[in-house]
């Protein structure tokens, strides 16, 4: 069956050559996820796609990080992604004291979004880790 794109990362498939995602949800949540993880200036043709979260790894587990870090997403989803509508960015800082001592040295972001056109509400987790 063909599909849309090449899943990521890259995977063979004895049937299509490379695997490839095969719904419009697939799509979306590819996209969104490789928008948030690519880094500015990563991208050829496009120096401004991507929110870059993996630089953002030892910032200060702050609420004023959290939300520049929010915002980032936000402006670069309604830039790059117009049909996917932000619904809630959750954080897990972990930095409450309860936490393993290997998470210090994460990021973990909840995403939910919707696509409006496709009455679809969808999640995606973030973790970056050393």
């Amino acid at each position: 069956m063909p599909g849309f794109s090449p899943t990521l990362p890259l995977q063979t498939d004895p049937k299509d050559g490379f695997s490839l995602t095969q719904t419009y949800q697939e799509l979306a949540r590819q996209n969104l996820r490789t928008l948030v993880l690519t880094n500015p200036g990563e991208r050829i043709m496009l120096p401004f796609f991507g929110v870059g979260i993996k630089k953002r790894l030892f910032d200060p587990k702050t609420n004023y990080a959290n939300t520049n870090i929010e915002s980032d997403i936000r402006s670069q989803v309604a830039a790059y992604l117009p049909y996917i509508k932000i619904k809630q960015i959750i954080f897990d800082n972990s930095d409450d004291g309860t936490a393993r001592d290997d998470m210090f040295d994460s990021l973990s972001i909840k995403i939910t979004y919707a696509i409006d056109s496709m009455s679809l509400i969808d999640e995606i987790q973030v973790l970056i880790t050393i």
